[in-house]
């Protein structure tokens, strides 16, 4: 072998080496895994989640954390398993089957629920917090027949909790707050009101973790 052929040959070998230690991409959901310890469902209620806003930022595969006051980064390894927009609405629409499912305060008129979500944040820096925040209105209706249901009032959402570990963990806390509005959805539809003029705003006012308000 000559001069020129071996060190073509190590730069290929250097070249591989250096693609076999790449750092790894890792894919996030924020539904979590099916608990195989709860009974068959009992009622067969519909329900159709639409995110009807997300912010732009969020438009995109790629994890995103703020990193300073005027600062966030998009973590090139770390990704949503699908588009956000998708993974919020299959996680609200898990959480809320499994809560239903083991419930019977909705009246046996209803059988669809229709949600709008409109999201205004999804953000989280490590080692210190994760924040979601939304407004939402429901609809329960029979099948087939949404304009004759009984319309929640509009209402809003606000978690913000510590969070003290990695990017897993930052999804973890996103999974805790989405997993706590479907507890405050089901609170407001349950009521005796079921959703006409409900006391939404007392019942869902606070945070999963901490209350009070966040200077970021």
């Amino acid at each position: 072998m000559n001069g020129y052929s071996l060190r073509f040959a190590l730069a290929c070998l250097v070249a591989v080496s250096v693609g076999c230690t790449s750092a790894p991409v890792r894919y996030y959901t924020l539904t979590p895994p099916p608990d195989k310890t709860l009974p068959a469902s009992k009622i067969s209620l519909a329900i159709d989640v639409r995110v009807l806003h997300t912010p732009p930022q969020l438009h995109r595969s790629e994890l995103m954390v703020r990193t300073g006051p005027t600062e966030v980064t998009l973590l090139e390894n770390e990704r949503w398993a699908s588009p956000v927009n998708d993974e919020i609405k299959d996680a609200v629409r898990f959480e809320l089957q499994r809560r239903l499912d083991r419930m019977t305060g909705l009246r046996p008129a209803f059988e669809k629920l229709t949600l709008d979500i409109d999201v205004q944040h999804l953000e989280a820096e490590l080692g210190r917090y994760a924040l979601f925040e939304a407004s939402w209105s429901a609809t329960l209706s029979a099948a087939g027949n949404r304009s004759n249901g009984a319309r929640a009032t509009p209402c809003t959402f606000r978690a913000d909790e510590q969070i003290h570990t990695g990017y897993a963990g930052m999804v973890e806390g996103y999974q805790r707050e989405i997993a706590a509005l479907a507890d405050a959805i089901v609170a407001v539809l349950t009521s005796p009101a079921s959703g006409i003029d409900a006391p939404c705003q007392k019942l869902i006012e606070g945070s999963t973790g901490r209350s009070g308000s966040k200077d970021h």
